[in-house]
Order: structure tokens, then C-alpha cells, then sequence
């Protein structure tokens, strides 16, 4: 529930260990990288390594040679087997691939005359009625020969071209087509082929594999085709056992070129300077010892620790440290900002509100344990940080109906579990009129006490970062504490029948925080030893501006106050939402009456707890985070957690 402790590490070494420092480094679980840009063009001699990857290339051959054979490329569980430089695996990887171009050439080749013998097979399904030698009819000397399909619609017009000289026969026909050759002369070849083409003819070319009768030509390719089969067998037989015969060095290669590529993409957060490396960035304080031991035995490098601030052209990155209960919701303390290194992390005091809020406005035993239910279902199958939230938030849920005594909008319920515990009802009654009243009133309540807390947390982050205008003169500060307090004073007193407003005391708390917050600016600099005003700032636009300011400032008071009202609202929401589901389960009958009333439940557990949770998450960020969280920090990425480009 803070932020992790950061220090700044310095890796300076000889450019020809870059490698192997960059290859520890990617093995660092927590390293917070920094671009070497602040550095470049502000020292002499000093810029960002750029140079093209020697590394990919290789991997991409290698990653060429498994895919002939369907290897599986795998990390090496000891890569010491793989020769030590680059230059050695290129000369045995070229070695291997002089061995794999010739064979996979000569598969293509097989392939290739097995895809022909395949067609060849299927033309023959349409010549299988042809009790003739396919040989003897396109070696015609004066009879040209076509064989083709004609669409069947244009074979049944054949019979109104009598007087042309070509004689068509068909093989074969199926639904849509209709196979056969067409004969004519030589004279009349070009006149007739302008006719078939008018008749939407198209032309089949018969392989030159295709020779004698169908029958013969058959058994002649099935054979041709089997034989080319077990030829690839062969050669793809050849090519596993070569991979089988060298897989120790291909895994060991894959896996050191793997690395090294991989490394090769970190170069851009390294700077050079002569023959000198130089890496910065950051990592939590608690993992100075395992990091300094992982680079220790390098020689030609240093390993500088220093503080988070030392060097103020770097933000310090944010790292949150959180339990078990609180972690899941980060995800919406970074939907609306990081906090800085200097802040404190709202996530605990936002994971036990947003916990407590959302049970309250959506207080049902049956349908929390529902979400619950259904985030276990999302964090276990799906891994959703979100399904763990929907876990908490549930649960809450299910206990504040306990409270009510709802389950599935059933009101009485649990009306036996109170009587055996001594109670003659159930504690809160929601649709009492007076129970009403006091819902609202303590909703209000409750958005005091989060609000004064906010500010409080507002007042101890001014005076850690030595802020006096923040800590002391803001509306977020001890002034409009005070000036809260009292007028929440004076409008409880004003409830209860005792106005304190006449009160000197009362009225001196609050006008005097107005006047402080109003001169916030000038007295924090007068602190300082400045002049009250900036320079270029006249005092009639200072006084304007700032009435502005003021107004502005009152009315947040009051409508982040009256914000809290929606927590009580949308409990009588709830409980109206159900009333209306079981007045409606009531009128049907039979097997109506439940689908009704479990599709009541699904449908307000959907749309309520939808508008609940957004709802929930708008008062934390308006209502509480706007007191005291600014957000403006970067987080803390691992070099070991980025992406990598294919």
C-alpha cells in the first residue's frame, strides 16, 4: 500500500562486453530503463549507439530451415553447446543451408509434378467415357480438335448450328456443365471458335501426361504419382534427419541468437562514448544486492548505485506496491493517472471506498454473491485484474445484504436467520419512510468523513513536499478544512434546531479561511520572499480572477458534498428496481413467473450494477481524488516486460 523505494543505477563499461551485459540485463526481473537522449548533443563525444542488427538474419534463416521440416524451435536448456561467436554459427548455419536449398529444390520439383499428375487425374474423370486413344485424336493432321465445357443451357443450342461444319461430343455432364471435344477443319477453325466462344465455351488444355486411353493414362499416373509420393517421402525423411542429426546445435543457436537479437533491441537505450557503454535507469532499492550480483565476474564494467534524485534530467518512476486485496484495483487508479514518486498511492484508500460504496448502493445477498461469482469466473479463466474487483466489490455486496435483508429482492427472506439470532426484524428496513430519511442523511455523512479524509491526505502530501500553499492556504488545505468544518457546523446546528452561525467563533472559521484561500498565491509567496504578486499580474486582475476562483471553489464544496447523496438514492433505487421485478413475477403464472423473475434479477444485476459502478468510480475520482491526487507520474516498466518486435 506505497510506492517502492527506487534508486538510480549506472552501467559504464568497454563496448566489446556490451553484449553479454545487455544479455544480464534482459534477466533483470525489475529494471526501469532511460533513453540516452538527455545525455546526447549536451556531452562531447557522447550519442546513441545506432547500427544495423548483425543478429536477425541469422535467427531468420534458422527460423527458415524449421519450417521445411515442422521443427519446433525451442529455447536450449543449456546453450553452452552453441558456438561462442557469431561469425561461427553463420559459417555452420550457411554449411546447412547448402544441404537444405538442393533438397528443398528437389521437393518443389516433386511437388510440383504431383500437383500436375493430381489435375491430370481429375481431367481424366471427364474423359472416362472416351473409348478412344487420346493420342490419335490431337494428332489429327486436317480435324483441329478442342476439349472443353459448355454451360448446359448452351449445349441444348447447339442444334440451331446444323449448317456449321463441326462435329461436338460429349463425355460428360453434370448440373451445370456439359465436357466434350469439338472437331472441324482446319479452313473453318477460327469461325468456329468465335461460335463456342459466343456459346461460352471454355477451353480445357488435356496435359501432355495424359497419353493412350482414359484407362491407361489412369493407371500410368496413379503409378507416376506414387512413386513421386514416396520420393518426397525420401527427401522429407532426408531433411528431418538432417535437422534430427544437428538439433543440438540448432536449439543451442536458436537460443543464443534468440538472446542476442533480443539484446540487440535494447541498444537504443544505450549511449556510447569513445569505447565506452553507458545504461541508466532505475530499480527498486530492494534489489540493489541481487543486481550488482548479477553483473559481478564482467569484466571492463562498473555497476554505480545512486539516489532516485541525483540526476534531475530523469522522472522517477512509480512502482506501486500493494496486498492482495488492494492490488486489483490499481487498474482504476491508473485509468485516471499515476501518481509521482513524491505522492502517496490513493490505491488502499480507493480499493476500501469503492469496496464500501458499491456494497452499500447495491446491497443484495443473492445477487453479490452472483458477481462474485462471476469475477472468480474472470480472474481464474481469463486472468482480468477486473474479475478480481468484481470479487471484492460482491462480497461487499452480499454482506450489506445481510444488512438488508434482500436476497434476489426477496425483502423477508431471511427474516428466520433474524429471529434465531434474537432480532425481532431485520436491521434496515429500506422502504420505511424514516429508514429513507436516515439513508439519505448518512449518505451525506459518509461523504463528509471521505472528503475530510482526502484533504487531510492533501495537507500531509503539501508538507512532505514542503508545499505551503498546497499543505496550508488551498481549499484543499488546512484553510478550506477549517472553513468545512465550520460551515458543516453551523448547517448541522441550523438541523437540530441551535443555530451557531451567530457565533463570532463560528463566523470568524469561516471567513477567515475564505480570506486565506483568496491570498493563497501572494502569502505563499511572501513566504518564499517574493513579491505578493507574479510579475506581469496587476492587483485588479489578481482580485477578479481570483473571485472567480472563490465562487468556483464554494460551489465544489457544496456539490462535492451533495455528490454523496446518489449512495443513499440509488439504495432506494435498488430496492424499488426489485419491488417492481417481484410485482411482476407475481402477475405471471407457471413457468412465466420464474423466467420473469430470473430474467428481472440478470437484467437489474446488469443494468444497475453497471450505473452503480460507474457511479462509485465518479465519486472517487471528483469527489475524493480532485482533493488530493494529481497523477502526474510515469510508471515503472521492466526492460524484461516490453514487447518484442517479430
Amino acid at each position: 500500500m506505497s510506492i517502492a523505494k527506487m534508486t538510480l543505477v549506472q552501467l559504464t563499461g568497454k563496448l566489446q562486453v556490451l553484449d553479454e551485459a545487455l544479455l544480464r540485463l534482459t534477466e533483470v526481473p525489475r529494471f526501469h530503463p532511460e533513453q540516452p537522449f538527455q545525455l546526447s548533443g549536451k556531452v562531447k563525444g557522447f550519442s546513441p549507439i545506432s547500427q544495423e542488427n548483425p543478429y536477425k538474419p541469422l535467427l531468420q534463416q534458422l527460423t527458415e530451415l524449421a519450417q521445411l521440416t515442422g521443427f519446433e524451435l525451442r529455447p536450449a536448456p543449456d546453450s553452452a553447446q552453441a558456438p561462442p561467436s557469431p561469425e561461427e554459427m553463420k559459417t555452420s548455419l550457411a554449411a546447412l543451408k547448402v544441404q537444405f536449398d538442393k533438397l528443398s529444390d528437389y521437393r518443389k520439383k516433386l511437388t510440383g509434378f504431383a500437383e500436375e499428375n493430381k489435375e491430370a487425374l481429375a481431367l481424366l474423370e471427364r474423359l472416362q467415357t472416351l473409348d478412344a486413344d487420346v493420342d490419335d485424336i490431337f494428332s489429327c493432321e486436317y480435324v483441329k480438335v478442342r476439349f472443353g465445357r459448355l454451360p448446359t443451357d448452351s449445349y441444348r443450342k447447339l442444334d440451331y448450328y446444323t449448317d456449321q461444319l463441326f462435329v461436338y461430343v460429349s463425355l460428360t455432364e453434370d448440373d451445370e456443365y456439359c465436357y466434350g471435344f469439338y472437331f472441324t477443319t482446319e479452313e473453318v477453325i477460327a469461325e468456329v471458335d468465335d461460335l463456342f466462344a459466343s456459346l461460352y465455351f471454355e477451353r480445357i488444355w488435356v496435359p501432355k501426361t495424359i497419353h493412350g486411353t482414359p484407362e491407361a493414362a489412369r493407371e500410368s499416373l496413379e503409378h507416376s504419382l506414387e512413386q513421386t509420393n514416396r520420393d518426397l517421402e525420401t527427401v522429407n525423411r532426408r531433411l528431418t534427419e538432417i535437422m534430427r542429426q544437428n538439433s543440438d546445435f540448432i536449439l543451442a543457436a536458436y537460443t543464443r541468437l534468440s538472446a542476442l537479437n533480443r539484446t540487440f533491441e535494447y541498444r537504443k537505450y544505450v549511449g556510447a562514448y569513445h569505447d565506452m557503454f553507458h545504461i541508466t535507469g532505475f530499480i527498486p532499492t530492494a534489489d540493489e544486492n541481487s543486481f550488482a550480483e548479477r553483473f559481478a565476474g564482467l569484466e571492463n564494467l562498473t555497476v554505480d548505485f545512486r539516489p532516485h534524485d541525483s540526476d534531475r534530467r530523469f522522472q522517477t518512476p512509480t512502482l506501486l506496491k500493494n496486498n492482495w486485496f488492494c492490488r486489483p484495483f490499481e487498474l482504476f487508479v491508473e485509468m485516471y493517472g499515476i501518481p509521482s514518486y513524491e505522492e502517496l498511492d490513493p490505491t488502499a484508500f480507493l480499493a476500501l471506498s469503492y469496496t464500501l460504496l458499491f456494497g452499500i448502493m447495491f446491497g443484495d445477498l443473492g445477487q453479490g454473491l452472483c458477481i462474485a461469482l462471476l469475477g472468480l469466473l474472470l480472474a481464474r479463466w481469463k486472468r482480468m485484474e477486473f474479475g478480481r474487483i468484481l470479487c471484492r466489490i460482491g462480497l461487499s455486496s452480499a454482506l450489506f445484504g445481510l444488512l438488508y435483508g434482500s436476497v434476489f429482492g426477496l425483502e423477508n427472506a431471511l427474516d428466520p436467520l433474524y429471529h434465531a439470532l434474537g432480532f425481532a426484524e431485520k436491521p434496515i428496513e429500506i422502504m420505511n419512510p424514516v429508514t429513507m430519511n436516515n439513508l439519505l442523511f448518512f449518505a451525506i455523512g459518509l461523504g463528509v468523513v471521505l472528503i475530510v479524509v482526502s484533504i487531510c491526505m492533501n495537507i500531509a502530501l503539501g508538507l512532505r513536499a514542503h508545499d505551503v500553499e498546497r499543505a496550508l492556504f488551498s481549499q484543499n488545505g488546512l484553510a478550506g478544512l477549517i472553513f468545512y468544518g465550520a460551515v458543516l457546523t453551523g448547517v448541522v446546528s441550523m438541523v437540530m434546531g441551535h443555530s451557531l452561525f451567530g457565533n463570532p467563533i463560528l463566523l470568524s472559521l469561516c471567513i477567515l479561511p475564505i480570506l486565506v484561500i483568496f491570498l493563497k498565491e501572494p502569502l505563499a509567496r511572501l513566504i518564499d520572499g517574493s513579491r505578493p504578486l507574479p510579475p506581469g499580474v496587476s492587483p485588479g486582475g489578481f482580485l477578479v480572477e481570483g473571485f472567480f476562483e472563490l465562487l468556483e471553489v464554494l460551489l465544489s464544496f457544496v456539490t462535492n458534498t451533495m455528490s454523496f447523496l446518489r449512495v443513499g438514492g440509488f439504495v432506494i433505487s435498488h430496492a424499488g428496481m426489485m419491488a417492481v421485478v417481484l410485482t411482476l413475477t407475481e402477475m405471471m403464472q407457471g413457468s412465466g413467473s420464474i423466467l420473469t423473475f430470473i430474467g428481472g434479477n440478470l437484467f437489474v444485476m446488469a443494468l444497475e450494477g453497471f450505473i452503480v459502478g460507474i457511479q462509485v468510480l465518479r465519486l472517487e475520482f471528483y469527489e475524493m481524488f480532485s482533493h488530493y491526487f494529481e497523477g502526474q507520474g510515469i510508471p515503472f516498466v521492466s526492460i524484461a516486460a516490453e514487447p518484442q518486435r517479430p
